[in-house]
């Protein structure tokens, strides 16, 4: 990947047709992620520049998220943004510098995007938090706000809020599909919405082979019915399905996202 290369993907991304795709689908929110450890960003960032030096186009000339944000709200679909928790491990200066760099984000697009999911979002103590968690709500102190402190499913016990600056559970999911209902032994109610130890039930894994990658890994019977399962108990799924070089749903998986708007609208 350069600088060269990465902006040309970004311009290459055609919203109009995605939005008719998502529109066609009924879908009530959609996320993209602006950057990941790579260190490539589909949005361009001032600040980012003034802290960590000129980015060599690493930082995309094109705003992706405001572009997408203009074509999907008017169509009434929640515009939202993945963001890996940067400066988590660094020190307070440099977490200081990325809650500025996350402001001039926030700040830009305004109410236009409505929630962020924040990966490995395990922070020192409530004070950080509440810092970033500003941040995240400059733009919009209605945005929806989940800390994700890695996969859940994998103990017997529901997983907890990661702060209470979170408005819903991250829910990453991996390899196993968590479920609600009551233990016979000690009647603890595991997963049940609509809410989870104050958190909004949510759930997110890929609807491929994995994060943004191969073809639909489940049968239409399972999307359907685990999708329906969390409805029912006050819950949302979020699919994470992969896009191809137009920034496009491929048809494979928008065919099974008909299938799950027709069994679930």
């Amino acid at each position: 990947m350069t600088g060269a290369i990465w902006n040309e993907k970004v311009n290459a991304f055609q919203v109009r047709e995605l939005g008719e795709q998502l529109a066609e689908l009924e879908v009530p929110y959609f996320f993209i992620t602006i950057g990941q450890s790579g260190g490539y960003f589909c949005s361009p960032n001032r600040t980012h520049e003034k802290y960590f030096g000129p980015s060599n186009r690493r930082l995309s000339e094109r705003d992706l998220i405001a572009d997408l944000a203009a074509e999907l709200v008017p169509r009434e679909i929640k515009m939202c943004v993945y963001l890996p928790a940067y400066g988590r491990k660094e020190s307070v200066e440099v977490q200081r510098q990325w809650q500025e760099i996350i402001n001039e984000w926030s700040s830009r697009w305004g109410k236009s995007v409505s929630a962020w999911w924040i990966d490995g979002g395990v922070f020192r103590d409530p004070a950080t938090y509440e810092a970033y968690t500003r941040a995240f709500k400059a733009g919009n102190p209605d945005a929806l706000i989940a800390y994700n402190t890695g996969p859940i499913g994998w103990s017997p016990e529901p997983k907890q809020p990661a702060t209470t600056y979170e408005d819903y559970l991250a829910g990453e999911v991996n390899w196993r599909l968590p479920v609600s209902g009551v233990r016979p032994w000690d009647q603890k109610e595991y997963y049940m919405g609509p809410n989870i130890s104050g958190d909004q039930l949510h759930f997110l894994t890929f609807l491929g082979t994995f994060w943004g990658l191969g073809d639909p890994r489940f049968p239409d019977e399972l999307v359907v019915g685990w999708t329906k399962h969390t409805n029912n108990h006050g819950g949302t799924i979020s699919w994470d399905v992969p896009l191809n070089e137009s920034g496009l749903i491929p048809a494979s998986h928008f065919r099974q996202l008909q299938v799950l708007k027709e069994a679930t609208r």
